[in-house]
């Protein structure tokens, strides 16, 4: 009977392994609200053709992070105005509102709005040499053999600072605007069975006592010595 207990235990908390599959290369960030994911793609980015161009390779790196919603939407026909509308708010916003919208075609969750959303996702991180933030990117990608998965991450009170001072809003708008964000961004996951495990990072940041830079520097470097980049 013990056996049979530790055996089913085994089950349960042991991940099974996905096959590892030749592609990318391809690197994810997940982030908390206020961690600024979108800047430090686009400056990760940036060093990274740099790198490429000094030893004479093509500057062949991007990266995306609206973009996935908008193909994904522009897949499931929503309506252009509806989508413009969306693509002007705030990121949690748009998650918001495009949600809102395939609730009005009944596709709110459905497997049509999944398999869109990992269809671009996929693509993309097969395609490689892209930098992808959020949605559910690196569960997406896990098994990508190529592929480097970071976490931003940061107590609330300094995320709260970010906001505020990025909106140009009260503290307490700003913290309530963090919460709510970082809420949503979670159900996005249950709502899509993204495991956010910390398993499933390479690297994990504490954005609050680090720049921006620093951060490109280091996931370069760990990029760099798994011959990513």
């Amino acid at each position: 009977m013990q056996n049979l207990l530790l055996k089913y235990m085994n089950q349960r908390l042991v991940k099974p392994e996905r096959k590892r599959v030749v592609a990318g290369p391809v690197i994810t960030i997940s982030r908390e609200c206020g961690c600024q994911g979108s800047l430090v793609a686009k400056m990760l980015t940036e060093k990274i053709n740099e790198k490429l161009i000094e030893k004479g390779k093509r500057p062949e790196w991007k990266w995306i992070s609206k973009e996935i919603l908008t193909m994904a939407s522009e897949e499931l026909k929503i309506h252009p105005e509806r989508l413009k509308k969306v693509m002007t708010q705030s990121d949690y916003s748009m998650i918001d509102e495009i949600v809102a919208s395939f609730t009005e075609k009944s596709y709110i969750y459905n497997k049509k709005v999944k398999k869109a959303v990992y269809e671009v996702i996929r693509n993309f991180a097969v395609e490689g040499k892209t930098v992808i933030v959020g949605r559910g990117s690196s569960s997406i990608a896990w098994d990508i053999e190529k592929s480097l998965h970071i976490k931003l991450e940061a107590p609330l009170t300094y995320k709260t600072v970010i906001v505020s001072r990025r909106k140009n809003i009260s503290f307490d708008e700003a913290r309530n605007y963090v919460l709510e964000v970082d809420e949503e961004r979670a159900k996005f996951r249950d709502a899509f069975k993204i495991d956010d495990a910390p398993m499933n990072y390479h690297l994990r940041i504490n954005c609050m006592n680090v720049t921006a830079e620093e951060i490109c520097e280091a996931v370069i470097k760990l990029a760099e010595m798994k011959k990513i980049i």
